[in-house]
């Protein structure tokens, strides 16, 4: 078969990066910004957030069986995607700018409006590069290009807050304004291309009314329940570092915020590097065998944590490149994966749900973070120190939660792909069968 245009490849990556330049900042800088700066609360910012986002998880399966439906003078995803970056970049734009004094209402409706728009861009768009070829290896092709996209989106979010700070009068400016802006430059330019570029997929759209059953066959599909099992439990190995990163570097390691943003780039930086490497090892060995090598790795090599402190703290870079290394694999297999199963089911069933299915997808990662969220936080506090603003948290929990767990979670991962075909059929046959 012949493989896709490398323009199309790349057009098709381009959202990736304006839908990842906002994950970082939104989750860092708005609420500490919006709750200590502008003075509205720890506790009212963490209230309305939190309503959001769970606003926002509601609203996945509603995108994705509209994307899964539409079709507008032959248009089905493109008109849902390009819509969903126009809303969300107004939210974005919203949040920058907020009024004075600001409102909870003014928060809370921005939210909303930006991870909105975030999720009608992202579910149509990641249910575009599952159809959009047949081949289960250009899959992997399309895959990496949206996600190494996302990490170099990634990277510039984490390096604006540096460059921006040597700016005269840096210290008046919002901290998303630069971001805002980086965003509109960027993403213009990126809309229109892959808007130019990529064509739609040559699927029909699914006319048959909406059924809750849809969700139940899914579910039954044993190749799917067990990897969107594993992308879950993997989602909240990856969240519980992500989400102590600072507090590990700042109080455990004593570094400063310079350190913190360099670290940060060495992760992002070496996924982006390694992503071939995933790549040739699962087109020559197969993606659930490519998976299990990296989830393997990351396990090595994150748990040398463990024997660090702050006189050895410089070892630490080495392991935030070596573990970064294997998010590549993360990122870009699993969906990759997942869409070769979705095309056995549609080959099974006839029946088009692939948008349904990613949404699926996408409130798994979203309720992974949240989990590890809450484990995090939840555990710091209860472990008696580290309870109060200002006092440092027990080293001890705090190694447990950040290596400890993850690296638990991570082996649970891999036990849990040994019962998904770890052989090329998962990759080129109908292993994708109902119970």
């Amino acid at each position: 078969m012949i493989g896709l245009p490398f323009r199309v490849v790349f057009g098709y990556g381009l959202p990736g990066l304006i839908a990842a330049l906002p994950v970082i900042p939104v989750a860092v800088l708005l609420p500490s910004w919006y709750a200590s700066d502008l003075g509205l609360g720890f506790l009212l910012t963490g209230l309305v957030l939190g309503a959001a986002r769970i606003i926002d998880l509601a609203s996945d399966l509603l995108v994705g069986t509209i994307a899964d439906r539409i079709d507008w003078y032959g248009y089905r995803y493109k008109p849902l995607v390009l819509a969903g970056a126009l809303i969300a970049g107004a939210g974005l734009v919203a949040l920058a700018l907020p009024p004075a004094p600001v409102t909870t209402m003014w928060l809370g409706l921005g939210s909303i409006v930006l991870f909105t728009g975030w999720t009608l861009m992202m579910v149509p768009y990641t249910a575009w590069g599952a159809e959009l070829s047949h081949d289960h290896h250009e899959r992997s092709r399309l895959t990496a290009s949206r996600e190494a996209a996302g990490l170099c989106g990634m990277l510039i979010a984490i390096t604006l807050p540096l460059l921006a700070a040597t700016l005269p009068g840096a210290a008046d400016v919002a901290p998303l304004l630069a971001l805002s802006v980086a965003a509109i430059a960027f993403g213009v330019p990126a809309m229109i291309g892959f808007a130019l570029l990529v064509p739609e997929p040559a699927v029909r759209a699914n006319h048959e009314r909406f059924s809750v059953s849809d969700i139940g066959d899914l579910w039954r599909l044993r190749e799917f329940r067990r990897t969107l099992t594993c992308w879950f439990v993997n989602g909240i190995a990856n969240g519980l570092p992500a989400v102590l990163f600072p507090i590990v570097v700042q109080d455990y390691f004593a570094l400063d915020d310079s350190d913190l943003y360099g670290l940060l780039v060495c992760y992002f930086g070496a996924a982006v590097v390694a992503m071939p490497l995933w790549l040739t090892l699962a087109r020559r060995y197969g993606k659930v065998r490519a998976w299990k090598v990296a989830i393997a790795f990351n396990v090595l090599v994150f748990a040398q944590v463990l024997w660090l402190d702050q006189s050895t703290a410089v070892w630490f870079i080495g392991i935030c490149i070596a573990s970064g290394m294997t998010l590549g694999a993360d990122l870009a297999l699993p969906p990759s994966l997942q869409a070769d199963i979705l095309e056995r089911d549609r080959q099974h069933s006839g029946r088009r749900r692939t948008a349904t299915a990613f949404a699926l997808w996408s409130m798994a990662t979203k309720l992974a973070l949240a989990v590890a969220i809450v484990a995090a936080f939840a555990g710091l506090g209860l472990s008696g120190r580290g309870a109060a603003a200002g006092s440092p948290p027990d080293p001890a929990v705090l190694l447990c939660l950040y290596v400890v767990l993850p690296v638990a979670l991570k082996c649970a991962v891999i036990v849990l792909l040994g019962r998904i075909d770890t052989g090329p059929s998962i990759d080129t046959d109908t292993s994708a069968q109902q119970l």
